[in-house]
């Protein structure tokens, strides 16, 4: 090796910072026949949203957002989230790109880039799963549920709503779910980490505890995702760098939980989606989960109906921007279990060199997988048709 990056596309190399780059141009029908583009994971930055939604005896404890010396600030009370160079460097970054905000912005980079829809998921969220002095999981989770259905109303057939339901309660699971359901949810998320139940006891995923939760997920027919980003480290040398690329294959345990603690097996109708993590993880994972369970049958409990993979084939997918490796392993992966993001406006995003990005994909594979890929799977999996 001469030393060089090793990437997919060239424009990658170098690329400015995501806030100040322009979207990339290019022919109008530039793909067969047929093709429809969907980002099944892109982001919007949250508004100041909860101090007029949250309960008048608990607004101290709103968090709040504002701009101010040079980046976005969330406190909870009187504690800043992160510190003022870290909100600074996010700003320049991606954070002050006008499309993180703003739909209009945001539309118009979507058209210049040929991307038709968008799947919204959130950006500072992600560090209020557990916020302020007591458990406010539910007005934070609620109010943004709202605040996300307005911004989607906006553009309603083009931007397509993510939703935190009532994981920590299974008491109230059904209400939660269907709640979100009537808001127009088109996609649950619940965190990789869930720290603490209603009981203060810790959560776990293949618990039976949570069947409640998945029975009535499985039931509103909304699939379930678990995304990357959760409390990115800063402090130490490296920390960053180190955290992302451990999350970017940090997806076994979620997989491991479900599929072997038999969620599956109870909840046939549950579906779901690993977000942001890259596919070319999948194929080293299914093969292990059957070595596992085929190698150590006294140990497994409870007993599968199916080989491990198996629930990977019928029940899970993935998502990427770009995975030059993964894209090599679709015939161990399964085209129609992955599919494309742009991530916009993220600094790893496509943003920039979408339709580049786009290329590869049709580059890698055939015309039918790519197009299952790019957008007809988001399309008919998160119902955006």
């Amino acid at each position: 090796m001469d030393g060089s990056f090793v990437l997919e596309l060239p424009e990658q190399v170098g690329l400015p910072l995501a806030a100040k780059r322009k979207a990339q141009t290019g022919p109008e029908n530039a793909w067969p026949a047929g093709t429809r583009i969907v980002s099944a994971d892109s982001h919007m930055l949250e508004h100041d949203l909860w101090i007029d939604r949250f309960p008048e005896h608990l607004k101290e404890h709103a968090p709040r957002i504002a701009f101010e010396n040079g980046g976005w600030q969330f406190r909870v009370k009187d504690k800043k989230m992160m510190p003022l160079e870290v909100a600074q460097g996010l700003c320049e970054a991606m954070e002050c790109n006008p499309g993180f905000l703003s739909v209009p912005p945001r539309l118009r980079d979507l058209d210049t880039e040929g991307v038709e829809k968008e799947l919204i998921f959130p950006q500072r969220l992600f560090g209020l799963y557990m916020q302020g002095d007591f458990d406010l999981r539910e007005e934070i989770f609620g109010c943004y549920n709202e605040h996300i259905a307005e911004i989607s109303g906006q553009a309603p057939d083009r931007l397509y709503t993510v939703m935190i339901p009532n994981y920590w309660d299974p008491s109230k699971a059904e209400s939660s779910v269907a709640r979100c359901k009537a808001l127009g949810a088109r996609c649950l998320m619940v965190p990789i980490h869930p720290r603490k139940d209603i009981e203060d006891k810790d959560i776990h995923y293949n618990d039976p505890k949570m069947d409640s939760f998945f029975a009535a997920v499985a039931a509103s027919g909304i699939p379930l995702c678990f995304h990357i980003g959760e409390n990115v480290p800063t402090g130490l040398p490296g920390a960053a760098g180190t955290f992302v690329l451990t999350q970017m294959q940090g997806f076994r345990p979620i997989f491991g939980a479900l599929t072997f603690g038999g969620v599956f097996d109870r909840h046939p109708d549950l579906r779901v989606i690993f977000v942001e993590g890259g596919i070319c993880w999948v194929a080293s994972a299914i093969h292990d989960a059957d070595m596992i369970y085929n190698s150590f049958p006294s140990a497994m409990s409870p007993k599968l109906k199916h080989p491990p993979s198996w629930y990977w084939f019928n029940h899970c997918y993935a998502t990427f921007m770009t995975d030059p490796a993964g894209l090599e392993l679709l015939h161990r992966i399964g085209a129609d279990r992955v599919m494309w993001s742009s991530d916009y406006p993220h600094q790893e995003s496509t943003f920039g060199y979408t339709r580049s990005a786009i290329r590869a994909v049709f580059d890698a594979t055939t015309v039918e997988n790519a197009q299952m890929i790019l957008g007809k799977t988001a399309l008919k999996l998160f119902n955006m048709e």
